[in-house]
């Protein structure tokens, strides 16, 4: 463009001819503020080719005419244009009006110090660019001049439920020009749960997937933007470990996912990924670690599914004076399984998944009959055909607790198989058919049962030996569908014979 009186359209570049996909036309009205400028008009129908007139234009500027196809009237929507507006142009630094109202911010916070951001400044920047009512947990400024160009700002947010853990974004600029969202080859994937935005001046415009896969620079800039974040919250968890707890329940799901997904982010973490126990307290693996009393080389952590779960196991694990933490994501099934590997001495088991022998009364002396059985070898015997199923294993204990009738117990591994399998299909499984049932022989209810069976009410037995079962079965799952109207049937049926 030599000709002086256009040069304006250079300075429009791709995002001007751009406007050719959605225009019929585009013209141009301007007028140079040089002395003497004649005012120019340009038009375009997208073509190679165009014309060159006078303009009309009174006082210096430019007034760009878009002329929208009929395909394109969306973008005369207010709100469609004012989100077209702040991804792309949010830090111009001009302001952009629509019906008087300045739509972009002007200003993007990562160019000023650290030192020179007010708290205030920070949130509302956050708010505004976000457009997220809450204020955010707390941010890190990043700001690099070697051996790389780096600035941004990554906000760590307030996480109400489940849903907002995919509303992270982490927007890409280069000279506070949008280039990408969320872009995994360049910002490690779980980092994107994060919301921010980084600005990389060495970063082209037109910046391709396969260009950052063989960038060096794109993966020394992953690993300190890493290595910053866990350094951030390594510092806050030393400083202000009560805080951190505070903010645990926002950040886990982001933490744990790293610590799984990314080896640098695990090292940097591994002292600070932090769980609930049953009694409220908040511990890491080392200080967990230091309760366990064991002769075995490995050590055993427990876990329930919730506080309000299993609630007999919880109630003899506090007899017993055992740590339980509290495990209610699906993530921290993973999460298990990656500190086992990473920790070959580690163990993590649900409180259910066994039968503890702490909790066995084992000093009573067992008698045997004239067909040398014991009282539990019988009991088994009742429960076996009382239950009448293959893939349930009958166990006959004396328990120190003898409130409990009975408790149903499955395979760690198997339920976490499981697990897994939930993920992939919202149709439920059968891993957790086979399982093993507990039955307490010192508890009221099955004495009960031994003699009702000594009287040969056989159908009165098999009622409770099924409906007992179920009982410790629903403190594993909610019974739907055939489950769930059996054992409505069979309560029915015991209340009668009250």
């Amino acid at each position: 463009y030599k000709d002086k009186q256009t040069n304006i359209i250079g300075h429009f570049g791709l995002g001007f001819y751009s406007s050719f996909m959605v225009a019929d036309k585009v013209t141009i009205d301007s007028l140079s503020c040089q002395k003497n400028a004649k005012p120019a008009f340009w038009e375009c129908d997208g073509t190679t080719s165009y014309s060159i007139g006078d303009g009309s234009r009174k006082e210096p500027g430019t007034t760009i005419t878009v002329h929208l196809n009929n395909d394109s009237k969306e973008y005369l929507d207010f709100t469609r244009m004012r989100d077209l507006i702040e991804k792309y142009s949010n830090f111009a630094p001009f302001p952009i009006e629509m019906e008087k109202k300045v739509i972009n911010q002007k200003e993007a916070l990562w160019n000023r110090k650290p030192k020179d951001v007010s708290e205030e400044e920070y949130k509302e920047f956050y708010k505004s660019v976000f457009h997220d009512f809450q204020d955010p947990l707390f941010w890190i400024h990043l700001n690099v001049d070697y051996p790389f160009l780096l600035k941004g700002i990554l906000y760590f947010p307030k996480i109400s439920n489940q849903l907002e853990l995919q509303r992270g974004k982490v927007k890409l600029y280069c000279n506070n020009v949008f280039v990408a969202d969320n872009l995994r080859e360049f910002i490690p994937e779980f980092l994107l749960l994060l919301r921010g935005g980084i600005d990389i001046p060495d970063i082209p415009l037109n910046v391709s997937r396969s260009f950052l896969q063989q960038d060096q620079n794109v993966k020394k800039i992953s690993k300190y933007i890493i290595k910053k974040v866990s350094d951030y919250l390594n510092d806050l968890f030393k400083e202000d470990r009560k805080k951190y707890e505070q903010y645990w329940e926002d950040i886990h799901q982001f933490i744990k996912y790293g610590a799984i997904t990314e080896d640098g982010f695990y090292d940097g973490v591994k002292d600070i990924i932090i769980f609930k126990t049953v009694s409220g307290e908040y511990l890491n693996l080392q200080e967990l670690k230091g309760l366990i009393k064991t002769e075995d080389k490995q050590l055993k952590i427990y876990y329930a599914s919730g506080e309000d779960n299993q609630i007999s196991y919880l109630k003899m694990m506090k007899d017993a004076g055992k740590e339980v933490i509290i495990a209610d994501e699906i993530i921290d099934t993973h999460l298990f399984q990656h500190l086992e590997m990473k920790n070959g001495d580690l163990v993590f088991a649900r409180i259910d998944s066994e039968l503890n022998e702490e909790f066995v009364d084992k000093e009573k002396q067992e008698l045997v009959d004239a067909d040398n059985k014991t009282e539990l070898d019988r009991l088994k015997e009742i429960f076996d055909n009382g239950l009448g199923n293959k893939d349930i294993q009958v166990q006959v204990k004396r328990l120190k607790n003898k409130d409990i009738p009975g408790l149903v117990v499955f395979n760690e591994f198997m339920r976490r198989m499981q697990d897994m399998n939930n993920l992939i299909s919202k149709k439920e499984q059968s891993l957790l058919r086979n399982h093993e049932f507990i039955v307490n022989a010192d508890n009221p209810l099955i004495k009960k049962v031994m003699k009702l069976n000594a009287q040969g009410k056989s159908d009165q037995v098999n009622l409770l030996c099924k409906y007992l079962h179920s009982l410790s079965l629903m403190e594993q799952k909610q019974f739907s569908g055939k489950d769930l109207n059996d054992f409505v049937n069979n309560t029915y049926k015991v209340l009668d014979l009250l």
